[in-house]
């Protein structure tokens, strides 16, 4: 469909249902925190908006729109939780994810990502397909006795197997078994280290196709594909400066604790296989009703889950035993380089120049790096050198002048400022301002992006940052010295109390009372960004009349009514009708598309007639 078209129909949309594509002017929420969500939003928008209209020009820039397009997710991904109950953000992540993939389909990009999605594709429908099994597959299967995960000659497996070692799948694991050399020795010497099992690496493999920067239309990111939920439970954080989820090495631990954890809590490495695909709770949820102990037992699991272990088994089984399937594999050479910690804001253009290496080649040894330096909001950040150049970094850093060791700061334009303003905070000239962000005149608007040249930047913006929050905030802060402690009682409503169980969200629970997620952090006096942990007890304020009626409900984790579909469990079939949109079954079930699309393995957000969706209800 034309991007133009599309954008079209999508305002249509939302100008019929009473919204507009104008999310920022949603909930308009006269406190500063809600008012910088909003102006990203907006800017988010405009990101967006500049890029569908970009990819109708023949001559636009393919690396501009890329860019366009990242930086509307970044934006998107760093409001995930700065308000999570609001579907605006949703709602504009669908536009950008569909968009998106529309616009790398079209140019035919060769993106992993996209690759691997395709991959689970044709393996979905060929798991599905009756047995063709060359009577020979059953004894290809070797259980090699150093691994600690067991083989399995599984129908599906054997199925992986045959589809990876013929034709498009044949060529793809080429590719992949490659690019392992590049990552191998240092990601199976993580594992080892964690004690967790060295052939994990190759779950990465079909996860990302070992590509740290890929980003997945679920919204995973990095070479362990951590969504942004999960990467920070193991301490992978993110910013507008940086993301963690992109470094090899702490990604690697970090996939190495968590896969650990699930196998601990399962007791099987097949079962905690698939809790690293689908939602542990859920799968612990179906274990328990079902009362089964394997994985080839459980039920009504979504396809991507069931595909996912077999998929793994055949890419470990045919690693390890390349040369019995045919491959004769040149590998990349293994990714070797010397680390430095630093402590000021360091520009990627003034250590290349140094230790006369290149700005490209820092880049790629520091995936995590979003921009040109490293983060001014970290007091210490952990450099990746070229393999050999740490002593000359440490030599020569330390005798360039001050002046020289350029830093820099991303501000975002509030309500008031002006540039005189903004450059007198940071104690920078108005002219070197103006210069470095290539203004004429003097006129900015709120929300703009702007960049500021500090010398040891990192001081600068914690300063500045702390007067923009003491100024800014001053409502919000008063309100929040007179709620530290939570509520005692609220007038027309009884409280019952809610004991969090594992698995558990603040957004699920407030879903399950029909409460918001403000109004329990504000009764339970829960910072903003302060996580909930099993055993942990909320107090739920709800409306005398139907209190003991919905909180029974809650607790008891019973599924709301679905009408016009077939439910077992909290799984739901929906056939797709003539003239059905994914948003509009996205309403009907009050989901969102980015969960359809992950649940039906779909990489865009077309449908057809007949066509069936499994959903899960909430």
């Amino acid at each position: 469909m034309n991007n133009r078209l599309l954008l079209g129909l999508l305002i249509l949309i939302f100008s019929v249902s009473g919204c507009q594509l104008a999310f920022w002017k949603k909930d308009a929420n006269p406190r500063a925190e809600t008012a910088a969500v909003d102006n990203d939003l907006m800017i988010a928008e405009a990101y967006l908006t500049r890029a569908i209209s970009l990819q109708d020009s023949l001559q636009a820039d393919r690396g501009v729109i890329d860019r366009l397009y990242q930086s509307t997710f970044e934006l998107l991904d760093s409001l995930g939780t700065a308000r999570t109950e609001d579907s605006t953000i949703t709602t504009l992540y669908a536009l950008a994810d569909s968009s998106y993939n529309n616009f790398l389909a079209f140019n035919e990009i060769n993106d992993d990502s996209l690759l691997s999605n395709e991959v689970l594709e044709d393996l979905d429908s060929l798991f599905v397909q009756a047995d063709t099994l060359d009577s020979l597959m059953v004894a290809d299967i070797n259980a090699s006795t150093q691994l600690t995960i067991p083989a399995s000659d599984h129908r599906n497996v054997q199925k992986a197997i045959k589809y990876f070692t013929r034709g498009k799948g044949r060529k793809v694991m080429q590719r992949w078994l490659a690019r392992a050399g590049k990552y191998e020795d240092l990601m199976k010497g993580i594992l080892r280290k964690e004690n967790a099992p060295e052939e994990l690496f190759y779950l990465s493999m079909i996860e990302s196709g070992l590509r740290p920067t890929v980003r997945s239309y679920a919204r995973a990111v990095g070479i362990w594909q951590f969504i942004s939920a999960t990467g920070r439970a193991y301490d992978l954080n993110h910013s507008w400066w940086y993301d963690e989820r992109r470094d090899v090495v702490k990604a690697s631990h970090a996939a190495a604790r968590h896969l650990l954890d699930l196998h601990e809590r399962f007791g099987d490495w097949y079962i905690a296989l698939a809790g690293y695909n689908f939602s542990p709770g859920k799968l612990a949820r179906r274990i328990k009703r079902y009362k089964v102990d394997e994985f080839w037992d459980v039920p009504r699991l979504p396809r991507q889950t069931r595909n996912y272990v077999p998929t793994f088994l055949a890419a470990v089984e045919i690693a390890y035993n390349q040369e019995k399937y045919g491959f004769d594999i040149v590998k990349e050479q293994p990714i070797v380089f010397d680390t430095v910690t630093v402590t000021d804001c360091v520009d990627l253009n003034v250590v290349a120049k140094i230790i006369n290496s290149s700005y490209r080649e820092l880049k790629n040894l520091n995936p995590a790096l979003l921009r040109w330096c490293t983060p001014p909001d970290r007091d210490r950040w952990l450099l990746n050198l070229p393999a050999g150049t740490r002593d000359l970094f440490v030599e020569k850093y330390d005798e360039i002048p001050k002046e020289k060791k350029v830093s820099w700061v991303h501000h975002r334009v509030r309500s008031g400022q002006t540039l005189s303003t903004i450059a007198r905070s940071y104690g920078i000239s108005l002219s070197e301002l103006k210069r470095f962000n290539k203004i004429r005149g003097s006129l900015i608007r709120t929300g703009q992006s702007l960049v500021i040249p500090i010398p040891q930047g990192k001081n600068y913006y914690k300063k500045y940052a702390s007067s923009k929050r003491s100024s800014s905030n001053t409502r919000s802060s008063r309100v929040s010295s007179t709620s530290r402690k939570p509520v005692t009682s609220v007038k027309g409503r009884s409280k019952k109390v809610y004991v969090v169980k594992a698995g558990d969200s603040l957004w699920k629970i407030a879903n399950s009372f029909g409460v918001s997620i403000d109004q329990i952090r504000s009764w339970n006096a829960l910072r903003r960004s302060r996580l909930i942990k099993p055993g942990q007890t909320l107090n739920i304020w709800l409306p005398d009349d139907n209190a003991t009626a919905t909180a029974t409900a809650a607790i008891a984790e019973s599924n709301p009514p679905v009408t016009k579909a077939t439910t077992e469990g909290d799984a739901v079939t929906h056939t797709v009708r003539r003239g059905d949109t994914l948003w509009e079954i996205a309403q009907l079930y009050k989901v969102s598309i980015a969960d359809i699309k992950l649940w039906n393995r779909k990489s865009s957000n077309k449908i057809k007639p007949g066509e069936q969706l499994t959903i899960y209800t909430r």
